[in-house]
């Protein structure tokens, strides 16, 4: 679009100074015309007679130096000052910081190299206002659609926690608590604590490759592909190992793939509350942590990774890892943003990001702590605390179990670790449950 520039020059007259501003009109008119365009095109007004139209298409205002303005001329000025970008002359008097001050005595070619000057200066004024406007135009584009991206995004991060469990199960004495932590609105991580029947419980934790809303819809599909149990048509069911729904899961996302592949690292749990026992497959996530008792040397022991990540490999394998607690002992599974979560205190910016092995650290200082929930306090208290923590690198996400107290196991014949997925026959209040 062409730009408009404004050539007037407005010369305002008042009684006092009329006959001298009119000669100054004709001179310098006279030896304006001589120049090239663009060419100051002056004007004489009357401070009666001046409009705002005038003061917008001008350049300039020129007026004479007055020992006592007229109230008039003071009008014209104030709105010269704080309602048009122009620059306002006077001829003679004293130095001003409202106005250009020229010699009363200045010669028409040198007023006329002046006004020349000035209106090569409003050129490149005029210029910048109209890219100043364009981009306003932008950026309150831009804005409305940042406005709109945002109400999505939030949207987005409160569809996904409502497919967060709302509540943990219980199942006996066995203690249960969880952290979800997103570093943007929506997490790449998601977990899920099911109860399975009345002594087992199903502890998921998967972590998409990436971030941001990709990420978060993976997860989403992940957490609701993963196969826990299958129920026959003569109310018989079928708990299915860790290993088998990982290995199911696998399938289903690679069968999914479109031109860009997408992965994840997956941990499940299949937890026996009745006998304390534990199945664990792993898809490339970080180890399970197994929080032991004092008898046991209160160790933080690793149940390390069984098979490769989700989505790349269709026949990937998924072994699993048996684990049966003493009274009081925890489970710990765990998002891989803890590797990134608590830096040491003397790095620079860059080694911040660096996985390093300081949470273990953090974790098994609050074995101690026999309540899950005291011990997901614990962490979110020193997250909070720790440097850095409104710009957490990754997302957070912590199951914590603790066992049952009871040293009571049920007989060898009875136990339910020895077959701990064979079909068992349900009722419809179990089925409800």
């Amino acid at each position: 679009m062409e730009i408009m520039h404004r050539t007037s020059i407005i010369l305002i007259s008042t009684p006092q100074t009329s006959s001298r501003l009119e000669q100054l009109l004709v001179q310098s008119s006279a030896a304006c015309a001589e120049l090239p365009e663009p060419r100051p095109h002056l004007s004489l007004r009357t401070t009666d007679a001046i409009s705002d139209t005038d003061l917008e298409l001008a350049a300039a205002v020129v007026v004479l130096e007055e020992s006592e303005p007229p109230l008039e001329l003071r009008r014209v000025l104030a709105r010269v000052t704080f309602d048009s970008m122009i620059t306002t002359i006077r001829i003679g008097g004293a130095p001003r910081s409202d106005s250009l001050v020229l010699p009363d005595d200045i010669e028409i070619s040198s007023f006329v190299t002046a006004l020349r000057a000035l209106i090569h200066q409003q050129i490149e004024i005029d210029r910048l206002q109209q890219e100043v406007a364009t981009t306003a135009r932008i950026a309150e584009g831009v804005q409305e659609e940042i406005t709109r991206l945002d109400e999505e995004l939030q949207m987005a991060a409160m569809v996904q926690r409502e497919f967060l469990p709302q509540e943990l199960p219980m199942i006996g004495e066995t203690r249960l608590a969880a952290m979800w932590r997103p570093a943007g609105y929506v997490s790449g991580d998601i977990y899920d604590v099911t109860r399975l029947d009345d002594d087992h419980i199903g502890l998921f934790i998967a972590d998409a490759v990436g971030h941001g809303v990709p990420a978060a819809l993976l997860t989403m599909v992940i957490c609701r592909s993963l196969p826990t149990k299958e129920i026959a048509a003569d109310d018989s069911y079928r708990i299915v190992p860790p290993g088998e729904a990982l290995a199911r899961l696998n399938r289903f996302m690679v069968s999914r793939q479109g031109r860009s592949a997408r992965f994840a690292t997956a941990v499940y749990t299949v937890y026996n509350a009745r006998t304390r026992t534990a199945t664990v497959a792993s898809a490339g996530h970080p180890a399970v942590l197994h929080l032991a008792s004092a008898e046991r040397g209160g160790a933080v022991r690793e149940i390390g990774s069984t098979g490769g990540l989700l989505g790349i490999f269709e026949d990937e394998k998924y072994e699993e890892i048996r684990v049966r607690l003493e009274p009081g002992e925890g489970l710990v599974m765990h998002s891989d943003g803890f590797e990134q979560a608590f830096p040491h205190d003397l790095a620079d910016h860059a080694q911040r990001r660096l996985p390093n092995e300081k949470y273990r650290d953090v974790i098994s200082d609050l074995t101690e702590k026999a309540e899950p929930e005291e011990m997901i306090k614990g962490i979110r208290a020193l997250l909070d605390e720790h440097g850095g923590s409104l710009h957490q690198p990754d997302d957070l996400t912590m199951i914590c179990l603790r066992a049952s107290m009871s040293a009571h196991l049920p007989a060898s014949g009875e136990a339910a670790d020895s077959l701990p997925f064979e079909d068992r026959r349900i009722g419809t209040d179990r089925l409800a449950s």
